[in-house]
């Protein structure tokens, strides 16, 4: 059965069935009802046909390539003819080059020389030498005929065969680009012309069909057109416009004309539209010309796009009375029949000339949209059924009783007509065809609605009890088109818009098959029928497979089989042993593997050696095509994350991806296969464009597929890149010479530190593995070194870390080891390293860890500190905001209102912390920069309102005065969130670029971090705006720390009758303004040599709990905050006995105090003596300190 979506030119069929001169009209019927039913791929706003013009290939250049509306469809049989004229004498010249998207060789195509042809099918080329030259300035046809039946693929020359040469393909690839005239390569999806082989004269009449002429057929049809490739304008792409030559002259009689018309009169029913069009052509070409077929559908908007004109908006149907004319458009096919013949151009021409002009007749009128005309000369009429004489019962299947029963199968296609609206149309019109045809032993198969041709239009399959062709299709039609009438519903198929074609669908050929439940020999099975044989283990039972008709192909395929009854007879991975591997039963093979060997399977050794074993036997005994060699990946990723001990297969495991690369077959210039922690990329090299190589996985994360990118260039430093290799332009010199072999480079990538051993406990693997290779040839010794650039698995914080690039060599004792000979460390830092390396192999990084300053250990231990105790602290932070801001007495001095701040900047960080890397994660540049930049002013904010702290204390406890400050607050909230917010506003107005994520790709350093994390990446601006800001504000806190801690020991001193709790109450006092003045900050200073690490703990721990302790020392140990929870949170005798006169008594004291900063402001009244409760406040027995 035809693929309607993938046709050229609608009608042909690519699947090779008998062509005598009954499967032709069936051939042809089938253009009718694609006609009807299918929209034309290839159809465009005019349709111009190019016979009697050339294309003119001479200086200067004019290409002619296909055009990308038409898709040559996978053509299991086929045949191509093109009419060219040499003006100009070349060695050799080029008819035509169809090639695969992607593909360098050519896979059909026609290339000729002085004596010789040159032959292309399936990328293979066939010379055949001439008997005789081809003289200038005279038109020679070429035709070729193949069909993957007889295998044989045949050359014509001027109508005599020239030879006849075996082929092994079976079917031609679709979808290809062909160009006349000129071969083509596709380099970046842009079109290159191949120069030096171009046809120096004209060419004409290229035509391909979808079936295979006899020798008689192409003498017969050379005035028909293709049905796949036609020599029309829709069909071509050319730079120049045809020619015309009045030497081109081909007769011929029947013609099929494509059309839209629009018919304006008073309302008619379908059945009088025929007699209309019939009436208009018998009125405008006389008798010269006759009707032989007439098909009228409703056109959709398609018909009408692009076509340049307001024909749309004249044909526009509207609502009008049984006496009023509307005007209808509607698609017309007619087909013709010209007498005497004429020459086909002279025909094109003179029906396009005579339909364009407006019929009118009785009150009808006619008008053919002039864009839309397409006339075409055809092979033969289609043999379309008509409608049986009445009889009074359907006619019936005739069988032999003699002979045994074989069924026959049918497509159908067809438009139901109900009298009724009905909702569930499908299930109604399926009712009816089972009703209809299920008495006559038939079955329909594979139903399908095709809403978008017709409200009920359908297509399905139909399975017969018949050998009789014609007497099935006849009943079939009788039965369909007669009226079914049920519960006041009639339903039926329009007689004009039904065709039944006969399919060949062939049988599931015999299939040997190895799977887990056994090894079973599927017999040779009719579609529609079911196979049975007995469990290989438990033999009582049965193991059934169906062999099915398919919807799409209307061929014979076979499921899966069922082999639920059956047990398995390989139960362990052991098992597969006792199993050989054949071309036949390869991908059973590796579905058996794949099935025992999951992600995370505890494989012993003896078990990992048999899988490694049989996944190589089935790279071995044949090619690999791509859906197996993904299969085959997979497995080998599973086994790289099972619980394996790898070190001792690693050599095995590398050398079974190589082989997969090697011998998998693809299409087009690259394939990549991906799958957790690795990566396999082909790629096959055009020689003669060979500009070096680069090859890298731009992200990656754990236990997830690689992303992988490539260039077809060399690219010294590849950006963004987590692992990258770049092969300079000097490896063309080990390219193969000949140029049957095409030359191959594979790439790989592994994340798998234990399939790699490190050489010793001071050396580890700090990197990911990268690879690359050609097939069969070993690399070695280049002028130019190999560029690979690795990121570190874990950043180096000591730049003295010795770091070393090696290559995995093959040849080492136990197994194979990292070897450095050929390599050197060309540049490095705490983030990457750039290898150069004379010679293809498996890459990577070693890193001495005896010096590292922090191990890998505590660097994980530190993040985890570092997340739980910003969480915690936000919590608490959260708490501190929310008491402050609902108990309003709390709130009513200077320090409570900084706390405010400062608690609000220190949940801002905090947050965005514990967020950042989930941001950074999405890999949007927008949101890492605005992320960063919050980032960074949460920070700027937060040691701002640290510093305001300490100046206040200053100010309060040290530089007593009593100058009134207006607006005090409001100005501590202009410099404590102003300041941050302008320089983050000139940062993003100077570079932008200063943000961004530690893994964009930029060059590494010091202040990134090795998982993904939105923050400050340029130095500069991160020493200016983050270290020395922070820096600064630290030297002010600590010089009025000390001030303040001497100031008030002096007031303890003077006040000897106060309440001090002597060493515990200090240090107290000391702890409660270190986190609120920010001075654990100062630890990351002295982290030198020895007390590095210690010191990053202590720095994490404190850090990240300073909202925690902000809490415990200003919130939770308060008195006034812990009298304030007890009045409004608690009941009963928690709650205080005296809070109606405390209330009173606080009332009056803050209506005092107000009263003071009225008449007597100053700093000093009621917030200093707040400010001085820092001493005591975290003791209840300490008095306070007033004004």
């Amino acid at each position: 059965m035809v693929n309607h979506s993938q046709k050229c030119a609608t009608g042909s069929d690519p699947h090779g069935q008998s062509w005598k001169m009954d499967s032709v009209r069936v051939h042809l019927f089938t253009i009718v009802w694609i006609w009807i039913a299918s929209p034309h791929i290839c159809s465009g706003s005019s349709n111009s046909s190019f016979w009697g013009k050339k294309a003119t290939l001479v200086r200067p250049p004019c290409h002619w390539q296909l055009s990308n509306q038409c898709v040559v469809p996978e053509l299991e049989e086929l045949s191509v003819c093109v009419t060219i004229q040499r003006e100009i004498h070349t060695s050799e010249w080029t008819a035509f080059d169809y090639k695969q998207r992607g593909q360098i060789k050519t896979e059909l195509g026609l290339v000729g020389s002085e004596r010789q042809l040159t032959v292309w099918l399936f990328k293979v080329e066939h010379k055949v030498n001439l008997t005789e030259s081809l003289t200038l300035h005279h038109w020679h046809t070429f035709c070729l005929t193949w069909s993957a039946k007889s295998k044989q693929l045949r050359l014509y020359v001027n109508a005599s065969r020239l030879a006849e040469l075996p082929t092994d393909g079976s079917r031609l690839a679709g979808n290809g680009m062909l160009t006349l005239g000129v071969s083509h390569s596709m380099l970046g999806g842009v079109m290159d012309y191949e120069t030096g082989k171009e046809l120096m004269g004209n060419a004409t009449l290229f035509r391909m069909w979808g079936r295979e002429l006899g020798e008689d057929e192409l003498t017969d049809l050379r005035c028909v057109d293709g049905d796949v490739v036609s020599w029309t304008k829709r069909h071509w792409d050319p730079d120049c416009q045809p020619v015309p030559d009045s030497s081109l002259i081909c007769e011929w009689t029947k013609y099929k004309i494509d059309m839209n018309v629009s018919i304006k009169s008073k309302p008619v029913v379908t059945g009088m539209l025929k007699a209309i069009v019939q009436k208009w052509f018998e009125d405008t070409f006389h008798s010269n010309v006759s009707v032989h077929g007439i098909f009228i559908s409703s056109t959709s908007s398609r018909w009408l796009q692009g076509t340049g004109d307001d024909f749309g908006e004249q044909v526009k149907e509207r609502r009008v009375s049984s006496n009023e004319r509307t005007e209808k458009r509607y698609a017309c096919l007619v087909y013709v029949e010209v007498m005497p013949k004429a020459d086909v151009l002279a025909v094109q021409e003179e029906v396009q000339k005579r339909l364009t002009l407006q019929y009118d007749h009785g009150g009808v009128v006619v008008k053919a949209h002039p864009a839309s005309i397409n006339v075409i000369s055809i092979e033969a009429f289609p043999n379309v059924t008509e409608r049986p004489s009445s009889t009074a019962d359907p006619p019936t299947l005739s069988t032999s009783p003699t002979t045994v029963r074989q069924d026959t199968f049918y497509r159908v296609h067809l438009n139901a007509s109900i009298n009724v609206t009905v909702i569930k149309s499908a299930d109604i019109i399926k009712n009816w065809l089972n009703v209809k045809l299920n008495p006559q032993s038939m079955t329909v198969l594979n139903f399908e609605m095709n809403p978008d041709l017709h409200k009920y239009g359908c297509t399905f399959q139909v399975q017969a009890n018949s050998l009789n062709i014609s007497e099935t299709t006849h009943l079939i039609y009788s039965l369909l088109t007669e009226a079914y009438i049920t519960d006041a519903m009639s339903i039926q198929a329009l007689p004009g818009h039904i065709n039944i074609s006969h399919i060949a669908p062939g049988s599931c050929p015999d299939h040997l098959q190895q799977t887990l439940y056994g090894l079973y020999d599927w017999p040779r099975t009719e579609p529609e029928d079911r196979a049975t044989l007995l469990c290989e283990k438990n033999s009582r039972d049965q193991a059934t497979r169906s062999c099915k008709l398919d919807g799409m192909t209307d061929k014979a395929m076979w499921k899966r089989p069922d082999l639920s009854l059956c047990k398995r007879t390989v139960d362990d991975i052991t098992d597969l042993d006792k199993v050989n591997v054949t071309a036949n039963n390869s991908g059973e093979i590796v579905d058996m593997i794949g099935s025992l060997v999951g992600n995370g399977t505890d494989l012993s050794d003896s078990q990992l050696d048999t899988v490694l074993d049989k996944l190589d036997d089935v790279v071995s005994v044949s090619p690999v095509p791509p859906g197996l060699a993904g299969n085959i990946v997979e497995i080998i990723s599973n086994v790289l994350h099972s619980k394996a001990d790898l070190a001792s297969f690693t050599n095995k495991i590398l050398r079974l991806t190589d082989s997969v690369g090697d011998t998998m077959n693809f299409d087009g210039e690259a394939h990549n296969i991906t799958a957790p922690s690795l990566a396999l990329q082909l790629v096959t090299i055009n020689s003669n464009h060979f500009q070096g190589l680069t090859f890298g996985v731009s992200s990656f994360t754990n236990n997830n597929s690689p992303e992988i990118f490539m260039n077809k260039t060399f690219v010294e430093k590849p950006q963004g890149a987590v692992a990258a290799i770049s092969l300079p332009v000097v490896l063309e010199n080990f390219f193969p010479r000949n140029n049957t072999a095409t030359p191959r480079i594979q790439f790989q990538f592994y994340d798998s530190a234990v399939l790699f051993k490190n050489p010793s406990d001071t050396m580890k693997l700090n990197s990911y593995v990268v690879s690359a290779s050609m097939t069969n040839v070993n690399v070695s010794n280049l002028q130019q070194p190999i560029i690979i650039t690795l990121r570190h698995l874990n950043r180096v914080q000591n730049q003295d870390q010795p770091i070393l690039c090696v290559y995995w060599d093959f040849t080492k004792s136990n197994g194979g080891g990292w070897e450095s000979q050929g390599c050197k460390t060309e540049s490095t830092d705490g983030f990457q390293t750039t290898c150069h390396c004379d010679h293809l192999t498996h890459f990577g990084v070693l890193l001495d860890v005896s010096k590292a300053e922090i191990s890998t250990e505590d660097e994980e231990i530190l993040t985890i500190i570092s997340y739980l105790g910003c969480g915690l602290s936000s919590i608490f932070l959260g708490v501190t905001l929310v008491t402050y801001l609902a108990f309003e007495k709390l709130r009513q001095d200077y320090p409570s209102k900084i706390l405010i701040n400062l608690s609000l900047a220190l949940l801002g960080l905090n947050l965005v912390f514990l967020l950042n890397s989930w941001f950074a994660s999405f890999g949007s540049r927008g949101v890492c920069v605005s992320v960063a930049a919050i980032q960074h002013f949460f920070v700027l904010a937060s040691f701002m309102w640290m510093g305001l702290e300490a100046l206040h204390m200053y100010f309060a406890l040290v530089k007593v005065f009593n100058t009134y400050v207006p607006s005090y607050i409001l100005k501590f909230c202009v410099l404590g969130w102003g300041i941050p917010a302008v320089i983050i506003i000139l940062i993003l107005a100077i570079d932008r670029d200063v943000y961004g994520s530690s893994l964009d790709g930029e060059t590494q350093d010091p202040l990134k971090d090795s998982s993904p994390f939105c923050w400050v990446q340029n130095e500069t601006a991160f020493y200016v705006s983050v270290m020395s800001f922070i820096l600064l504000v630290l030297l002010c806190n600590i010089t009025v720390f000390g001030v303040v801690l001497v100031q008030i020991r002096r007031m303890q001193a003077n006040k000897p009758t106060s309440n001090t709790s002597g060493l515990l109450h200090d240090l107290r006092v000391v702890a409660s303004l270190t986190f609120l003045l920010g001075l654990t900050w100062i630890l990351p200073f002295f982290s030198w040599g020895p007390v590095h690490t210690p010191f990053m703990y202590l720095f994490s721990i404190l850090n990240s709990l300073q909202g925690f302790f902000i809490f415990i020392f200003h919130c939770l140990m308060k008195e006034n905050v812990q009298k304030q929870w007890r009045i409004h949170l608690c009941c009963g005798p928690l709650r205080p006995g005296d809070y109606s006169e405390w209330s009173r008594s606080m009332t009056g004291a803050v209506r005092g105090g107000h009263s003071r900063l009225v008449h007597f402001p100053s700093v000093k009244s009621e917030d200093t003596s707040s400010i001085r409760k820092i001493s005591d406040s975290s003791t209840s027995g300490v008095s306070q300190i007033n004004a």
